[in-house]
């Protein structure tokens, strides 16, 4: 997970703006009465999400849009601020939907660094906590797999995973991804996290679950997959066993300069420590493909 930078926004200014452009005065009238309970919501909200104790938060139904939230305020109404007027694209608050997706790190998704960040996630889920709709805070620019894969989840405490904005750098200096490589043909990779012993347990779990719930595992070995096939073909050419291993090797200490826990690192990593792959692996990896 790429941590990512707030914004320098106060939540008042986002929801003042929006707040004003809707055209129901008795709809505005209604969120206008219940500003300062809900400014005191998000202000909780970076309380509890500094703390990890997002889970304190009450819960909405889901399905029953009429649930009154804050007030006076229904489930329905506060989803809606987010969809008609944050969200929509000829509004004047979308400025602030694009700044927050402008966050993605090279375009791609935080979560998963694989595909292009081409929709908003909200953290916590609108459908259940809806008080947080258009808290910036609360929204990451995300793929649509990962978006749409968390689901609509109630956050309890012990199943809280990685938040973008809270976590500490731990998660982007200390390497914690690691790969395993599977001798078949064609080669296959394995990835798994393990946060180091040295780390707080609670961050430690968070990893855990973000992995799971995210299916790291599985974007990276889609990703992997690809690499594998050029490795093989790249290291056919070279025809030192010792030059074979330094190849790998040396990428693999470049990634994980670079980048402690990107896919490419980890991969790397468990090339240049496999013999098998380095010597009739990359053969066989290289005929197996021709064969399917």
């Amino acid at each position: 997970m790429k941590r990512l930078t707030r914004l320098e926004i106060e939540s008042s200014i986002v929801y003042d703006a929006c707040v004003s452009d809707i055209n129901d005065q008795h709809l505005a009238n209604k969120f206008i009465a219940a500003r300062e309970d809900i400014l005191n919501f998000f202000s909780d909200y970076d309380q509890h999400a500094t703390n990890n104790t997002l889970f304190s938060f009450p819960r909405c139904l889901r399905g029953n849009d009429d649930q009154l939230v804050v007030g006076g305020l229904t489930k329905g109404e506060l989803v809606d601020l987010y969809s008609s007027q944050l969200a929509r694209k000829k509004s004047t608050t979308r400025k602030f939907y694009d700044q927050v997706m402008m966050l993605a790190p090279s375009g791609k998704c935080p979560f998963c660094s694989c595909a292009p960040a081409e929709t908003l996630d909200h953290f916590m889920s609108k459908s259940i906590y809806p008080a947080f709709s258009v808290l910036l805070l609360n929204l990451t620019p995300a793929c649509f797999s990962c978006n749409k894969g968390k689901g609509f989840a109630a956050i309890n405490s012990d199943d809280q995973v990685l938040h973008p904005y809270y976590e500490p750098d731990l998660i982007e200096t200390t390497p914690w991804l690691y790969a395993e490589l599977i001798e078949t043909v064609p080669a296959s990779v394995r990835f798994k996290a393990i946060p180091p012993a040295d780390w707080p347990p609670d961050l430690a779990v968070r990893l855990v679950n973000y992995f799971r719930d995210f299916k790291i595992a599985w974007r990276f070995g889609i990703e992997a997959a690809s690499e594998l096939s050029s490795q093989a073909a790249y290291l056919i050419d070279i025809q030192s066993p010792q030059e074979r291993h330094n190849h790998l090797d040396r990428v693999a200490r470049v990634e994980r300069r670079d980048s402690k826990n990107s896919w490419k690192a980890a991969l790397f990593e468990a090339l240049a420590q496999s013999e098998w792959f380095q010597n009739e692996g990359c053969v066989l990896h290289s005929r197996g493909h021709e064969a399917i």
